[in-house]
């Protein structure tokens, strides 16, 4: 039994363990961590996490409430308002109320916030690329179907 353990640890470390087919959850898990480890490490350079970057992101496309940057970042409200809070003590965001209902209060990306975002989107598409690079043609390939399958059952759930 230890041996077992010890000969899987190995090929684990050695990419070489492949999960059964019905199984696949742990790999998934560790595969997604280890992406937003990938991702990551460079935007921490630039003083943000990957929340920050997604809400620069969702920023630099149009200015959104806090209530949508939330359920899109996947945080509380009060997360969202500590992220908020955070950008806009950088300059990397600011607050503006909605021209079409002053009730309404926008968060809109400043142009130091727009080179933030531009630099850490450089960062992001390139360590992407280098875990592209390590895929084969078919691996690719088969990254996408099953990633496409997964995510109409998982979106078919939701129902």
């Amino acid at each position: 039994m230890a041996a077992t353990r010890r000969t899987r640890s190995r090929r684990a470390a050695e990419g070489v363990l492949t999960p059964p087919l019905d199984e696949p959850w742990p790999a998934l898990k560790e595969a997604y961590l280890l992406v937003r480890r990938n991702s990551a490490s460079p935007l921490a350079r630039l003083g943000i996490s990957l929340s920050d970057f997604h809400c620069l992101e969702l920023c630099a496309r149009s200015p959104a409430r806090a209530s949508a940057l939330a359920h899109a970042v996947g945080v509380t409200p009060a997360g969202a308002t500590d992220m908020i809070d955070r950008l806009a003590r950088h300059h990397l965001v600011r607050r503006a109320h909605d021209p079409n209902d002053g009730r309404v209060v926008l968060v809109q990306l400043t142009p130091a916030g727009g080179r933030v975002y531009r630099d850490a989107r450089r960062y992001e598409q390139a360590a992407l690329r280098r875990i592209r690079s390590r895929l084969t043609k078919p691996e690719r390939r088969a990254l996408s179907t099953g990633l496409a399958a997964l995510r109409r059952a998982a979106a078919g759930s939701l129902a």
